[in-house]
């Protein structure tokens, strides 16, 4: 009996291990980019048993692949940043491509063409490689720099989402409505309603089932990129008929890296509420800190990152109370005499 549960335990820790490994690397699909092409000569004809490799420029990550008889060759599970193209091929100079940056989801076409000559010569191309798109998802990518440089109220990175075709703010009604539990809903597309949006985070759903939002909302500093599919999306991002939002956190590299930052906004330039007697108090801090490196150099990397939200601010009741003929007891003015009719506020004698 003992060693038949031995079994069984065993058993399914090794499904379970299996399940886990599935897991991962479904979503290490969805965060991950890839490279194809053909490799050729100066002439056009193809060239077979090329050895091409890939090197991220940030970790020195190698991706490696041999060309197929026709010539192409394919590097997947690249993550975002910038790569640096390498093949070699017997009887041809190495040719090496610098300045390829690979997005989300992205699958970069780079063209390679051998030279004839010593695999001691080296062929380096150092401006930036031509990429073609080769997938029809509609959609577009925003990257750390736009994030970070341009200007968003509260730093949410889903105002970000508003600059391309088809996405629209959620209306003040909807939030009326919704409350509280519209707080993760960023944005309506292509006409759907914000119920109908997907998010995902290093390839993990985001999505609140209950709400329809997203949960985590992870600070700008520590977005490498997102990128929101409208339209024509894989079917690995199956499950909305609305958008994908499809965020990438950033990541350690061999070089450390970080950066401590502190938003304030307080009430030394507001202007006074229309309602209000005085401008209303404010005192907003939004602070936090980022820090990336290595732990082992081209093969292991930490990153972290922290963020605080700080608010006290004054807020402006406008309200109706009585005059002091009413508090005697005398609403004799609040009708008229001829009708019998309840006048309006503004029509009332004090």
């Amino acid at each position: 009996m003992l060693n038949r549960r031995f079994s069984l335990c065993f058993g399914s820790i090794r499904l379970a291990a299996i399940l886990l490994l599935a897991i991962g690397c479904a979503w290490a699909q969805e965060v991950t980019g890839s490279i194809r092409g053909v490799v050729t000569d100066p002439t056009g004809a193809i060239i077979a048993h090329a050895q091409v490799s890939a090197v991220q420029t940030e970790t020195g990550l190698n991706r490696q692949a041999v060309s197929v008889p026709d010539g192409s060759y394919l590097l997947v599970l690249l993550p975002v940043g910038h790569y640096r193209l390498e093949a070699t091929a017997s009887g041809f100079q190495k040719c090496v491509r610098e300045g390829i940056t690979l997005s989300v989801n992205q699958v970069a076409n780079v063209p390679i063409q051998l030279v004839v000559g010593s695999a001691q010569q080296v062929v380096e191309v150092k401006a930036d490689a031509l990429q073609l798109e080769t997938t029809i998802d509609l959609g577009k990518t925003v990257h750390g720099q736009d994030i970070l440089n341009l200007p968003l109220n509260g730093r949410n990175f889903t105002q970000l989402g508003l600059l391309q075709p088809g996405v629209a703010p959620v209306t003040q009604g909807l939030k009326n409505a919704g409350g509280p539990l519209r707080a993760g809903q960023a944005y309506s597309v292509n006409g759907l309603r914000p119920e109908s949006n997907q998010f995902l985070i290093d390839g993990v759903e985001n999505y609140d089932s209950v709400y329809a939002g997203y949960v985590l909302e992870p600070p700008i500093d520590a977005i490498s990129e997102f990128r929101i599919l409208t339209s024509t999306a894989s079917a690995k991002f199956g499950h909305s008929a609305g958008s994908t939002t499809n965020i990438v956190t950033r990541s350690g590299a061999n070089r450390l890296h970080g950066a401590v930052y502190d938003f304030l906004r307080n009430d030394s330039l507001d202007a006074r509420n229309f309602f209000s007697q005085k401008v209303e108090p404010l005192k907003q801090n939004q602070f936090g800190a980022t820090i990336g490196g290595p732990i082992r150099h081209d093969k292991t990397f930490f990153f972290g990152y922290y963020e605080g939200f700080r608010n006290i601010q004054g807020e402006t009741f406008t309200s109706t109370g009585p005059s002091a003929r009413e508090r005697l007891g005398d609403f004799s003015h609040t009708v008229d005499p001829t009708s019998r009719q309840v006048l309006p506020l503004a029509a009332r004698r004090r």
